[in-house]
């Protein structure tokens, strides 16, 4: 077990090396080892920002390391890491050497002479853009085509911000216990800065809930009335589900991964309301209609790097036209389950033309029976010929949207 925040850290960044989410990984290791709150914010910064500042590390450490992928896993995380503290934070180089040398002691007294040696010599080295920025180089140059300018790449590397949706009571609870919040760019959306989310009492009295407001507006979007019934697809854990069904829809939330639809269902308890978990993949036909379809797709997440920079590690270029493929076969099936004169909102957290306004172009016009129809967004976005892409800065994720109107009869 860690028992301090750099321990902590590494060992988190050890298990997101072979394949683990970090943020799960993270609020598992800081449950199950009590830290103080500033070490715990410590580890929490080790952590998310070694990842996010990686390919610019890694560009930076190789000058001093022979072959660094002979060495041992633990010890290239440490390198990376302590590299981290040392460029990025303000916290004195001997100070921050001197507690990683001591770390590295532990592992392995051998190696801790390397950690030393390399962490006292470290600079950043000149680099292009995608690598200081910690953009896979596909990535960019999507990005420099179709989104330039790109002054807001450098957002993706701030910490994220908590925002919480709000439900009936929930800022009365937030006031109560005299914590700080800014209103969010959408109804309902909250920011809170210096607090736990287990701490706050409207979380746990089921009042608030964790909540990009660019991941709310998908389910605002929808807008149906109350009474109205709903498909909610690929609706993973139900966090969108949840708003509609306070809205009053009656709401079915589908997905193929059962372990998530449990948690939702954890989080439905939690916030009093109801809505209808259906297990089922979605590269097969439904079976089911309704008037309402919110199909917010898998997708590669190009749009969440700030709170799940691990994706930046991960990603490659034949994911792209892969997952477009997967979304392709999805929206067919979510249009089989939109009733005539009904509404489908398309949506996905990636900023690619692929899996967004290109798959909305080919299905409109493959689906003379669809209208893209426009809509106003309260958040900065780019427009485009059938939808919007959320702009990810002041904390918000990249987003996708497309309002979909079928033809009755």
């Amino acid at each position: 077990m860690a028992h301090d925040a750099r321990a902590l850290a590494l060992s988190v960044l050890e298990k997101v090396g072979r394949g683990k989410f970090a943020a799960p990984t993270l609020d598992l290791a800081l449950e199950r080892n009590p830290l103080e709150r500033q070490e715990r914010g410590l580890a929490t910064d080790l952590v998310y920002g070694t990842l996010r500042r990686l390919r610019w590390l890694d560009a930076s450490l190789a000058p001093l390391l022979r072959r660094p992928e002979r060495l041992p896993p633990w010890l290239r995380w440490l390198l990376r890491t302590g590299g981290y503290e040392a460029l990025f934070t303000p916290r004195p180089r001997h100070a921050v050497v001197h507690a990683w040398v001591e770390t590295a002691k532990k592992r392995s007294g051998r190696l801790a002479g390397l950690a030393n040696a390399v962490l006292r010599r470290v600079e950043l080295v000149e680099a292009p853009e995608p690598v200081r920025l910690g953009v896979p180089d596909f990535l960019w140059e999507e990005w420099r085509a179709h989104f330039a300018p790109l002054d807001w790449v450098e957002a993706l590397n701030e910490p994220a911000p908590l925002w919480l949706t709000l439900y009936p009571g929930g800022r009365e609870l937030l006031e109560a216990q005299g914590i700080a919040y800014t209103t969010g760019p959408i109804p309902n959306s909250v920011r809170v800065e210096g607090h736990a989310l287990r701490e706050i009492e409207a979380f746990v009295r089921g009042r608030a809930q964790p909540q990009n407001p660019a991941s709310l507006f998908a389910a605002q979007l929808l807008d149906p009335p109350a009474a109205a019934r709903v498909l909610d697809l690929a609706g993973g854990a139900g966090l969108k589900a949840a708003w509609l069904a306070a809205r009053g829809a009656v709401v079915t939330s589908v997905d193929a991964n059962a372990r998530r639809q449990e948690e939702g269902r954890k989080s439905l308890r939690r916030l009093g309301l109801e809505v209808t978990f259906l297990h089922h993949d979605l590269t097969e036909p439904l079976g089911l209609r309704a008037p309402y379809v919110l199909l917010d797709a898998p997708c590669l997440g190009t749009g969440t790097l700030r709170g799940h920079p691990e994706l930046r590690m991960r990603l490659r270029p034949e994911d792209l036209p892969a997952s477009a493929a997967r979304q392709r076969r999805l929206l067919e099936n979510a249009a089989l389950a939109v009733e005539e004169g009904g509404v489908l909102v398309y949506a996905v957290c990636s900023l690619t033309q692929a899996e967004g306004e290109e798959q909305i172009a080919r299905f409109v016009e493959t689906h003379p029976e669809f209208t893209a129809e426009r809509f106003e967004a309260p958040l900065p976005v780019w427009s485009t010929g059938h939808g919007a892409y959320v702009r990810p800065t002041e904390g918000l994720d990249g987003f996708y949207y497309a309002r979909l109107r079928r033809a009755d009869g």
